[in-house]
């Protein structure tokens, strides 16, 4: 929306915080979504009390990629936050090609080359980061797909069946936990199958599901902040 300036010139209106906050979880949702993808390929041990599991590096990334999904589903509603995960998607593929250009290019297209300092061995272990994570990337896509579209329409659905009940806190840690749950499922069985042992695959699944539960858990004081910003609240506002 615009209002006419003195000689019929249209003068846009001031950036409101409430369209900060949304640039904000699209930036955040976009960065954590990549940083996923490429640092997934290293396997991190987490030992909690007596119980040590395998945690892929990217599992942190991805569940800042929920916060950001939700802030924009309470904040804007669901059209906003399902719009914002199908164009994640295409960002993932966009990524994927950019990967194949940059591995390629030299081999398929006889005018590009490497230059004289770029030796097989640096070729061999950009290839060793970016394969790897082609075989992720792919792994995400699907399951970042089914998981993501699950956690905006659990968190719609609380939304709307618990309004005006101060559950904000409640639908944001379940619809987390829940599409996070069903994402770990996903992605390790399809990205780490037949790489590792199916013990360790299911020891990665494990870390991931204990690492995920308690990201929902630690993002749910930046929802409220990211909501109260952008609705003019007072910052620590913990009712809706």
């Amino acid at each position: 929306m615009t209002q006419a300036g003195a000689k019929g010139n249209t003068v846009p209106e001031p950036l409101r915080r409430k369209d900060i906050v949304l640039y904000f979880c699209i930036a955040l949702f976009i960065l954590s979504l990549i940083a996923a993808a490429v640092t997934a390929a290293k396997i991190h041990t987490f030992t909690l009390g007596g119980l040590t599991v395998l945690v892929p590096a990217g599992t942190l990334a991805f569940g800042l990629t929920y916060l950001a999904t939700d802030a924009i589903s309470e904040i804007f509603g669901r059209a906003h936050a399902l719009t914002v995960v199908f164009i994640g998607l295409l960002m993932r593929g966009a990524m994927f090609l950019l990967f194949m250009y940059a591995l390629h290019i030299e081999t398929s297209v006889d005018f590009i080359g490497t230059a004289d300092q770029w030796t097989p061995e640096r070729q061999a272990a950009f290839a060793a980061v970016l394969e790897s994570s082609n075989r992720i990337n792919l792994a995400g896509a699907v399951a970042f797909g089914i998981s993501a579209v699950s956690d905006v329409l659990i968190f719609h659905h609380l939304r709307v069946r618990d309004e005006g009940k101060n559950l904000l806190w409640l639908r944001n840690n379940i619809s987390t936990i829940a599409s996070q749950t069903l994402n770990s499922l996903v992605f390790i069985t399809v990205a780490f199958a037949g790489i590792y042992s199916w013990s360790a695959i299911g020891s990665l699944v494990l870390g991931q599901i204990l690492v995920k539960i308690c990201v929902a858990a630690l993002d749910t004081p930046a929802i409220y902040l990211l909501r109260n910003l952008a609705q003019g609240r007072k910052i620590f506002d913990v009712s809706g």
